[in-house]
């Protein structure tokens, strides 16, 4: 068995159950336990190392039972509790390995009863010595291996039950101070790995109830030892276990009440003058070396600063999230004032400092970001020095520069933006790669040209040109040599789309369909490249962030004009959108008169939107996208022919389908109370279209659907004044069509049932100057339909009621008068 063993280590597995074969022979004859257990777990570890898994299990179950018959008659003895602990352990890891939980389920199912079996068996053993610090760590591995087989069958109630155990052993041992930093990383282990998996699954009770637990058991080591610094650092950490948990609860006020108790006990740590501790891999320096206290334990605060601006962040006010975040970036640079050796070049501050910019950037703090990157750059540039051939420090500064590019195009600070940009591609130039990285590095600097391009598209088209151009080689030879490469394809689509935009703009349009024309072949050959379902996931994934797009869309205002600039809504597209591009072709060879290939183009589109619909019917948020497209396409073409006055008929395609799309799918699922939203919305801005061209009889169908959606809407959630304000939209603008259609009488009834509405909406919001705004039209609106129908004393009663109104919007809103003159 020794030699097995050593042919393992060394993976020369055919050996290794040679001589396993050899043993088993003599274990038949000798009939002893220790050794049948032995040879079982070697042949079953042999099994999973040539990822024979369920074998494996089978041969390791059995080793089990045998270990415990062990164990149950001798429980004093280390080699037994041994062996069943590191049994349990290696039965997780292979449970792990399998990534099918419902097959581990069953195994775990089958061996519960024996983990049941070890966990009283130790309880048993501990009452004859409750102190003994060698039962009480084999019970802590024995426990932490069995939880890692109910966590690999998804048996989280099982797991969360033996939690509490594990809880009550690391409790002793803490109390025996044995290894007292090592219990209390186990613990804070614990804590963020199970903690999280609770999340996870929905059981947030528990998640609670660890956490609480945890900070109980912090405390009372801190009773016995105040001044107990790793303690509190722990102590913290818990704290922020439980605020991320309050912030998911979306309860803000316990979580950041967490994060102050967690951040009271780091600032109680740093002194004037600290001593120097060694410091572990879980305080986050570099180095497991001494070094002043002050430096884990500042990066740890910053980081927990950083943690609670995040629960801010998404709430409309951001100014704590600002506050909390300056914070952190103020500690940090503290340290690497006062510490510039050691933390001047410590990669973890630097990645820290990184996601700390980002945090400033999705606040809209770009001058913080600002700041953040640099302090990153100055990281790297001093890690550079000390190595100046490592290329991954290169790598990083290149990354940096990008990301600074990035955030001086957001400020629209061209000339900055460019230098950054240049100053990544100086890095590029400079380094010498080997072979098999200089295509990837060619086309590095080709994205970087394209950044550069779009920074120019529309102040100096040309400049924007001559980079695109640049970068089209490159991504063209990549993508020859390797089309599968995502890099490479989504460079070579950037590259095309932006040279098709600029030469669109510039009224080229020859040249702009040869590149969609090209942009078609490369895409055509990305299909044939990728199994469909993969297609589909491309297709889509880059949409994601659009996926609730029309419920924004139920925003805009009725009564006052809106832009539908859609123009540009899917030209920057980087994957597989075939169908865009048949509808940019189809755009283009209108614009020369060619009909005839437009008309085709235009089908081209229609049935690759109609294909994607069918094959992912069941997949209901992709068709919703998909049909979302679908709209957005149609909707900025009607806009475009109407304006033109131009037949619109192909327009009203794309609209149809994504109308009759979302339709079938509210007929499947309708519960689902945002796609009738969906609906309602499409058939409003179609309508808005119509009366912006005058044609206002097109409008009434569109009007008279949205009316009907959100009448459905409205029935099932009153309340939601939304719902109520584009009713009164549909029927404002139904009784101005009806109105000018010779309809007077069905106008007159759009009119007054927009009223009721009106005063439900006034009841919600009194004193407010959109109601007053509202009035306004709908008054206005009524009076001219009375005096067309005869009625001029009611009809003056009305215009009086407007001249009111409108003398009380110009004495509250200064922006009145602009306004009306716009409408």
């Amino acid at each position: 068995m020794k030699k097995a063993a050593d042919e393992i280590d060394k993976e020369r597995y055919k050996k290794a159950f040679e001589s396993l074969d050899k043993a088993e022979k003599i274990a038949e004859e000798i009939k002893d336990p220790e050794i049948s257990y032995n040879l079982l777990f070697f042949k079953g570890f042999a099994k999973y190392r040539i990822d024979e898994l369920e074998e494996s299990l089978e041969l390791l179950g059995k080793a089990l039972e045998i270990s415990w018959e062990l164990f149950s008659k001798e429980p004093e003895r280390e080699d037994y509790r041994s062996f069943i602990g590191d049994t349990i352990g290696s039965i997780g890891d292979i449970l792990s390995a399998l990534e099918d939980s419902e097959k581990a389920k069953e195994y775990v199912n089958q061996m519960k009863g024996i983990f049941e079996k070890a966990v009283m068996g130790f309880e048993k053993l501990l009452k004859s010595d409750p102190e003994n610090p060698g039962y009480l760590e084999e019970f802590l591995k024995t426990i932490e291996n069995i939880g890692l087989c109910f966590q690999a069958g998804e048996l989280i109630e099982d797991a969360f039950s033996l939690f509490d155990k594990k809880l009550d052993v690391i409790e002793k041992l803490l109390k025996s101070e044995t290894e007292m930093s090592e219990h209390l990383s186990s613990l804070d282990d614990s804590l963020m790995n199970f903690g999280r998996i609770c999340e996870e699954e929905g059981y947030l009770e528990e998640a609670k109830h660890v956490y609480d637990r945890a900070i109980e058991i912090y405390g009372k080591v801190l009773d016995k030892d105040p001044e107990n610094s790793e303690t509190k650092v722990y102590l913290s950490y818990a704290y922020r276990y439980l605020a991320a948990l309050y912030s998911d609860l979306e309860n803000l006020e316990k979580a950041e009440e967490c994060y102050i108790k967690a951040l009271g006990l780091l600032e109680s740590e740093i002194e004037d003058e600290p001593e120097n501790i060694p410091v572990s891999e879980n305080l986050e320096v570099s180095e497991n070396i001494p070094v002043s206290k002050n430096i884990p334990f500042s990066m740890a605060l910053a980081d927990m600063y950083k943690d609670s601006g995040i629960i801010f962040s998404d709430t409309e006010d951001t100014t704590k999230a600002r506050d909390y975040y300056t914070k952190a970036r103020e500690t940090f640079r503290g340290l690497m004032d006062k510490y510039p050796d050691l933390l001047g070049d410590d990669k973890n501050l630097a990645n820290s400092l990184e996601e700390l910019a980002e945090l400033f950037s999705e606040i809209g703090d770009l001058e913080s970001a600002e700041t953040c990157y640099k302090d990153e750059l100055q990281v790297y540039d001093n890690l550079l020095q000390k190595e100046p051939e490592n290329p991954e420090y290169s790598l990083k500064l290149s990354d940096v520069y990008r990301e600074l590019g990035d955030l001086f195009a957001e400020k629209e600070e061209l000339e900055t933006s460019r230098t950054y940009y240049e100053k990544e591609i100086e890095i590029y130039e400079n380094l010498h790669p080997k072979d098999a990285d200089k295509l990837m590095l060619e086309a590095n600097k080709a994205d970087t040209w394209n950044q550069i391009g779009n920074l120019y598209a529309e102040e100096e088209p040309e400049t924007a040109l001559e980079y695109h151009e640049r970068a089209l080689p490159v991504f063209q030879e990549a993508f020859e040599l390797d089309p599968e490469n995502e890099f490479f394809h989504e460079g070579l689509l950037e590259t095309l789309t932006g040279l098709g935009l600029l030469f669109k703009n510039n009224r080229e349009f020859e040249k702009a369909i040869w590149v969609y024309e090209r942009v078609l072949e490369v895409q055509k050959q990305l299909l044939e490249l990728m199994p469909p379902e993969s297609c589909h996931k491309m297709e889509h994934d880059h949409d994601l962030e659009h996926e609730h797009e029309h419920d924004h869309e139920m925003e805009h205002d009725h009564e006052m004009e809106h832009d539908h600039d859609l123009e540009h809504e899917h030209e920057h597209e980087l994957y597989l959108n075939m169908e865009t591009t048949y509808f940019n072709l189809a755009l283009l060879h209108s614009e020369l008169g060619e009909e005839e290939k437009a008309s085709d183009y235009h089908r081209q589109a229609l049935e690759r939107f109609e294909q994607i619909i069918a094959e992912q019917f069941e997949y209901s948020e992709l068709t919703i996208l998909t049909s979302g497209k679908a709209f957005l396409l149609g909707m900025s073409l009607l806009e475009k022919l109407e304006s033109e006055k131009k037949d619109s008929s192909v327009a009203r395609k794309y609209y149809e389908l994504a109308l009759r799309t979302v339709e079938q799918l509210y007929e499947t699922y309708p519960m689902n109370p945002g796609l009738q939203e969906m609906l309602a919305s499409f058939s409003e801005q179609i309508g808005d279209i119509y009366r912006d061209a005058d044609k206002l009889e097109e409008t009434i169908p569109e009007y008279e659907y949205a009316y009907k959606s959100l009448k459905i809407l409205s029935e099932k959630d009153p309340e939601n004044p939304l719902h109520l304000h584009h009713m009164f939209g549909a029927l404002n603008n139904l009784g101005i069509g009806y109105a000018v259609t010779d309809q007077q009488e069905k106008g007159k009834e759009c009119f007054e049932k927009a009223f009721a509405i009106n005063e439900s909406l006034a009841k919600s919001n009194p004193g407010s100057l959109e109601s007053l705004k509202r009035s306004f039209t709908l008054f206005s609106n009524y009076a001219t339909l009375l005096e067309e129908m005869g009625d001029s004393e009611t009809a003056k009663e009305y215009h009086q009621k407007v001249e009111e109104i409108n003398a009380k919007l110009v004495e509250e809103d200064p922006e009145w008068d602009s306004l009306l003159e716009e409408s």
